[in-house]
């Protein structure tokens, strides 16, 4: 049995279900910078972070990616296309070595047919990721260096005061260039509210 299936989520789930959840799902490993799912792809699992963190990213008219979510243990549900048996609208992408559980969509759907508590739970996470959202676009104009501190704030809630990120990676989450992203840090940096090293920042 994958004991990993007892994530957060499923709580309230009885351990005769946790047994059975445990028997469809599969623990993958991924190296840093695997791609996990594509988006376009048929969405045909739902990923649950172990461990690591994961990029869910997105393609621009311009050509480009643009980092749309971090997800960790600490929100770690990937691939909610699944829920409407549709596509992947985001591509995952691993930013650390990591951990996900796949659970089969057909499973999940099963299980939220079967749980209220658990359907309210993902919608309640569906709910925080629009708002989230709307908080993005809301500062899509704003300066760069009100852009950086936002990113910034939001993953230290995830990970605490040293957050694993690469000035590339914050650039993508931050939407701009990497060499205006090391300038803004550099700027912080002398006021000290960030200390960086290799894949590190401390806020």
């Amino acid at each position: 049995m994958i004991s990993s299936c007892s994530s957060p989520l499923f709580r309230m789930l009885p351990k005769t279900e946790l047994k059975d959840l445990a028997i469809t799902c599969e623990l993958r490993r991924f190296r840093k910078g695997e791609t996990i799912f594509e988006e376009g792809q048929p969405a045909e699992a739902v990923w649950i972070v172990k461990r690591g963190w994961v990029s869910l990213v997105k393609g621009t008219p311009q050509g480009g990616l643009a980092t749309i979510f971090a997800m960790t243990p600490t929100e770690p549900l990937c691939g909610i296309s699944a829920f409407e048996h549709g596509t992947y609208s985001s591509t995952a992408v691993a930013s650390t070595d990591t951990q996900l559980i796949k659970i089969p969509a057909a499973a999940f759907s099963r299980l939220l047919d079967r749980y209220p508590a658990l359907a309210r739970q993902m919608l309640a996470i569906c709910c925080q990721r629009i708002r989230r959202m709307a908080e993005a676009i809301s500062l899509a104009q704003a300066p760069v260096e009100q852009r950086v501190a936002y990113v910034l704030l939001r993953l230290r809630k995830a990970f605490g005061k040293t957050i694993p990120i690469t000035h590339q990676e914050l650039a993508g989450m931050v939407g701009t260039r990497w060499e205006t992203s090391i300038r803004t840090l550099s700027a912080m940096k002398r006021r000290g509210w960030v200390v960086s090293s290799r894949g590190r920042m401390t806020v």
